[in-house]
Order: structure tokens, then C-alpha cells, then sequence
């Protein structure tokens, strides 16, 4: 039987729709107040919480994300035991060291897939070195399939990163509506989101009762709907590599018009796993004679179109520079004021300083103005990229870095969406 580790806010393990799901330690006696099977734990019985270093229980989930993300993950696989391991604190914040630790617990305790509903978007890559390798030891040792939500600001993450779902082995989920078209919340991207799965109002566990139900909405609540479809494959082939889990999510996905271009599939999430939260989608793509793109790597990220979304209305555009000096950022600056199409430009503290967030003007945000000012940033060659987007949020306020050789510390928080979000955190 699959074993899904819920790495979040907690898990609320009284709560009626969790109680006959919860993964048990074999080697803990509940309630004796001993380690007994000395991993350094007392009681960890359901899981662990990262925060006090106490089983999952004495604290349970008092954010509340974790227990609606868990209660997915048991609507969708009604056989799948879920481990609670809490990494994010009572206002949904952590960091990738909580993450990495979580990882080792769910390894050396069984678990066979693990849901991610949290991240922070624009996180240079050499920060999450630590967290790849987690990645890949439970990818090739244990035979663990990764799943994590893309991020709720409506940004391409092919362009701006979203740790942890761009990690390379992470398997990216978007959130789709009940007729298939994205989410406007969620992140996208050709080569850096797998799939869509259902994620706007859906009905799951509400932490702050043993019995009682809540809607949310978000890429946190899309990824353990696909975190779920896994561990039914999982129980249906037992044995199944990783890339055969994955491949059976991608190959049965669902295309759909309105996601092609936003996603590796542009499909949604097969009908058999989502009974629960929407109705049975048809395919709105003819697939006659069409072969679906392969995944490029996530380490190499390609910037490129953005399908139908370059026919819209943009009023901002992505410039990523490759390691600029204090200097060259000015003299860039200087020359982005100096042209017509400037509004103002926005030095977001993300992704080491690489990101340039150029605002347009009115006029120059569709249209024939608008592929002009596009044509003249990528001739400037100051660029190592240049792309326009719907929505670029990017807090500037709650990325922070601290390396070590044995602690790296990004700030986290989950996505969903009882408040606008922010990027950074619960997705």
C-alpha cells in the first residue's frame, strides 16, 4: 500500500476524513513517551514536525493547509496512508532546510510519494543544491515519486523559478477549473509544469474541526489531487519505477485547448483520478498526427513563447541578466529610462539579483508598440533573456539566503489561495 508523506503545515490526525488514512510507525508504541524506535523521535506514531522535533500529533496543524491538502490526497486514493510531516510554522512559513529534513524522515520511513504544496518563486538555482540532491537519492534509492504545486502568481516559470516544483525529478502541477481551462491564479510553463489537475473551490478536511469541510483554491490543492493519482498507480503496479508513474500521469492526461503551450501535457489530469472535484473532461485538441513534446531538462530551462498568451494585453516584460555588476545594472537602467516604452523599472530581490521587471506604457502593452519594444530589449544584448508575462509577482520582502555547508534557508510558505498570494510560501 502507497505511503504519500503530506510535507506541509501538519496534519490534523483526529479529523474524521484522515483517521482511517493515517500511515503508522511500525516500530513506535503511541503514548509511552519513549523513542522506541530510536530514530530520535518520541511518539512519532503518524509522522514527525520538523519545527519541535515531536511526532506529528502533540501539535497537530495549527495553520490549517496541511490537513485540506492531506484530506486530498485521501478523497483522491481512498487506499493511500498519509504521513504527516510539518515544515511550515502557524503563519505558513519555513525553509528548505525544514524541506530536506522532511525528505529524509519520508525516505527512512517508507513513504512512496511525496506532496509539496509550498515554495517561493525566484530562487537561484545554486540555492536548492541540497534539496536536488534529496531529490535524486529518493528519485534512484527509494523509488519515491516528487510532486509539487507550480505557485499561484500567474508567472511562467520557465523564465522566473518556482522552488521546489522546478527541481529537476519534481513532478509540476498547475491548477486547472472544472472545465479544464487554467486557473487565473496559476503559474505555467512549457517546459517546467508537467500537468493541470483540478484545483479552483475544492472541498477537503478543515483543520479547525474533527468532521467539518472547507473550499480552497490553488496549485496546493491541484498537487495532492496528481500525489494521490500516483499512489493508485503505485498500488495498481506494484514495483513500477518512477518514470513509470510519471509517464502514465502524462500519457493519460487530457489536452485541452486553452492549456497547450502552458504545460509539458497542455492536458489536464486523467479523468480517473478526478471524479471527486470535477467533471469528466473530453479532450478539446486534435492529437491526430501530433506527438507530445518531450520534458526538456529543468536545469536547462528554455525562455521562449508563450502560445496564445503573446496575443494579450502585457504590461510588464522579464529581462534576466546573466550575473550583472552594480554598475552594468545602472547604465541598464539609465538606457530603459532613456526609451518611450518606459514606465518605471523594478530590481526584484529574487533569483541573485538577475531579475529586470520592465513596466510599459499604456500604448506599448498590445500590439504592433508593444513587438516593437519587445524586438529593441532583445537587440540591446544586455539580456540573457527577454519575455513578457501576464502577472510578475515577485515579493521582494520574504526571499532571504543564508548558506553553509550544511544549511541553506529560502523562505517558504504554502499556495493557497484564501488570500491573494504573494509567491512566497503555501501555494
Amino acid at each position: 500500500m502507497s505511503i504519500v508523506a503530506v510535507v506541509d503545515t501538519g496534519v490534523n490526525i483526529n479529523h474524521f476524513d484522515l483517521r482511517s488514512n493515517l500511515w503508522r510507525n511500525p516500530g513506535e508504541i503511541a503514548g509511552n513517551n519513549i523513542d522506541d524506535d530510536g530514530n530520535g523521535v518520541i511518539d512519532d506514531v503518524h509522522g514527525l514536525d520538523v519545527i519541535t522535533g515531536s511526532g506529528i500529533s502533540s501539535v497537530g496543524d495549527p495553520e490549517g493547509h496541511g490537513t485540506h491538502v492531506a484530506g486530498i490526497v485521501a478523497t483522491t486514493s481512498k487506499n493511500a496512508e498519509i504521513m504527516g510531516i510539518r515544515i511550515l510554522n502557524d503563519n505558513g512559513g519555513g525553509s528548505l532546510s525544514s524541506a530536506i529534513e522532511a525528505f529524509s524522515y519520508a525516505l527512512v520511513n517508507g513513504a512512496t510519494v511525496i506532496n509539496n504544496s509550498y515554495g517561493a518563486l525566484g530562487v537561484n538555482p545554486s540555492q536548492v543544491d541540497f534539496l536536488q540532491e534529496a531529490i535524486r537519492i529518493g528519485e534512484e534509492d527509494y523509488n519515491v515519486v516528487f510532486v509539487a504545486a507550480a505557485g499561484n502568481e500567474a508567472a511562467n516559470t520557465d523564465q522566473i523559478p518556482n522552488t521546489p516544483s522546478n527541481a529537476e525529478g519534481m513532478f509540476s502541477v498547475g491548477a486547472s477549473t472544472s472545465v479544464g481551462n487554467p486557473a487565473s491564479f496559476s503559474n505555467f510553463g512549457a517546459t517546467t509544469v508537467d500537468l493541470f489537475a483540478p484545483g479552483v473551490d475544492i472541498l477537503s478536511a478543515d483543520t479547525f474541526s474533527t468532521n467539518g469541510r472547507k473550499r480552497l483554491s490553488g496549485t496546493s490543492m491541484a498537487s495532492p489531487v496528481v500525489a494521490g493519482a500516483a499512489a493508485i498507480l503505485q498500488d495498481l503496479s506494484p514495483g513500477a519505477s518512477v518514470a513509470d508513474i510519471k509517464a502514465k500521469l502524462m500519457d493519460g492526461s487530457i489536452p485541452q485547448k486553452n492549456l497547450q503551450g502552458l504545460a509539458v501535457t497542455g492536458g489536464v489530469l486523467s479523468n480517473d483520478f478526478t471524479g471527486s472535484f470535477t467533471q469528466p473532461l473530453e479532450s478539446t485538441v486534435s492529437t491526430k498526427g501530433n506527438k507530445r513534446k518531450k520534458k526538456s531538462s529543468k536545469k536547462n530551462k528554455s525562455i521562449g513563447s508563450v502560445g496564445s498568451l503573446s496575443k494579450k494585453s502585457f504590461d510588464k516584460i522579464i529581462c534576466v541578466l546573466d550575473k550583472p555588476t552594480q554598475s552594468e545594472k545602472m547604465d541598464i537602467w539609465n538606457d530603459l529610462m532613456d526609451q518611450d516604452f518606459t514606465k518605471n523599472v523594478e530590481w526584484p530581490e529574487a533569483f541573485g539579483d538577475r531579475i529586470c521587471i520592465l513596466n510599459l506604457r499604456n500604448r506599448y502593452q498590445s500590439g504592433p508598440e508593444s513587438r516593437s519594444a519587445i524586438k529593441m530589449m532583445r537587440r540591446s544584448n544586455h539580456f540573457e533573456s527577454v519575455e513578457r508575462d501576464r502577472k510578475i509577482l515577485v515579493n521582494t520582502g520574504l526571499n532571504s539566503f543564508s548558506t553553509s555547508l550544511d544549511r541553506i534557508d529560502v523562505s517558504l510558505s504554502p499556495f493557497d489561495l484564501i488570500l491573494p498570494s504573494q509567491g512566497d510560501g503555501l501555494i
